[in-house]
């Protein structure tokens, strides 16, 4: 069921694939795509707020390809920063972050998957420099930096010395580390690596689920989402129905998603609790009324319906996810 109009309160959405599947597909993200989870229009109708949008970089692209791929999904950005003409922002420091319009649209640049660094630090420094405010060591595969969840060879999975190198220069910087995707051997190597800096820093799963309510790779136990929560982190629920099926109610549903967003919120606390839907990041049908940005007010609802307070709900929806981006952007 679609819900018209915005969410109540602000809304972060910590990932989402919309500059990937631009170059794929060829749309026009600032017209109405009939067919397609996100377009610009609306996104500025329904929210969020703040959307993430990552540079992804497929797996058959490796060496200087994925570093050009990833700059020419920058350069896609650019164009919809041009075409936008003052319709959408872009948060780059904690300033811009605090100016955020509430009833805008503003981005954010993150990187899903390290290999457009090719094994050098110094490049993590261009790409902060393009923008970059987040980074995910890994995809589903293995690149230079580690071993994504999906990899299963009988060889490590932890990070190599590049990742740890990774993790320090990105605390240096102020990129968000994200543990999204990363094979557990790789998890517990990234936040050994956290726990060694000398000041601390969030970490997040930017899009992620429950493995305590759905027995997926890429979701997260409540060992590691309380880990997270130590940091001072969070979780963001995806809404790809693969990840957050719960076998409950046949079709996965958004009530399926809402129980991965309420479990993690007693495993860690409401203050550890964010959206990081993954909208353009799987082929259409999602979730039903809930693979769009009508989404938002939808989760907006539900989470009233089932008796959160209004304040709590305001944490989950974009709060949690404003103040770990504060601690973390200079």
């Amino acid at each position: 069921m679609s819900v018209p109009g915005r969410a109540v309160h602000p809304v972060v959405d910590l990932h989402a694939d919309l500059l990937w599947r631009i170059e794929v597909r060829g749309k026009d993200a600032w017209m109405h795509c009939a067919g397609e989870m996100l377009d610009l229009p609306r996104m500025r109708a329904h929210g969020p707020a703040l959307q993430c949008l990552t540079l992804y970089t497929p797996a058959d692209r490796a060496g200087l390809a994925a570093t050009a791929y990833a700059e020419s999904l920058h350069g896609i950005w650019l164009d919809l920063l041009d075409r936008g003409r003052g319709r959408l922002g872009w948060v780059r420091t904690r300033e811009e972050l605090l100016a955020l319009d509430a009833a805008g649209l503003s981005g954010m640049l993150t990187m899903e998957g390290a290999s457009p660094l090719r094994g050098d630090v110094d490049l993590l420094d261009h790409f902060y420099q393009l923008g970059v405010r987040s980074l995910g060591l890994t995809h589903n595969p293995r690149n230079e930096a580690g071993a994504g969840c999906m990899v299963d060879d009988g060889t490590g999975r932890g990070l190599t010395a590049f990742g740890r190198d990774l993790v320090r220069r990105a605390a240096d910087l102020g990129i968000l580390l994200d543990v999204a995707h990363i094979a557990p051997e790789g998890f517990r190597d990234l936040l050994d690596e956290v726990a060694r800096l000398p000041r601390p820093v969030p970490v997040v799963s930017t899009h992620t689920g429950a493995a305590a309510l759905t027995a997926h790779r890429r979701n997260l136990s409540d060992d590691q989402l309380g880990e997270l929560a130590a940091t001072g982190g969070l979780a963001g629920i995806t809404l790809y129905p693969h990840h957050v099926d719960t076998g409950t109610r046949g079709r996965p549903t958004l009530d399926d998603a809402i129980d991965h967003l309420e479990h993690i919120a007693e495993v860690c606390g409401v203050d550890h609790v964010a959206i990081g839907a993954d909208l353009d990041g799987f082929d259409p049908p999602g979730l039903p009324g809930a693979d769009s940005p009508a989404c938002y007010p939808a989760i907006d609802a539900a989470l009233r319906r089932r008796g959160w307070a209004d304040a709590d709900v305001a944490k989950a929806l974009g709060g949690n996810a404003l103040r770990v981006l504060a601690a973390v952007l200079r």
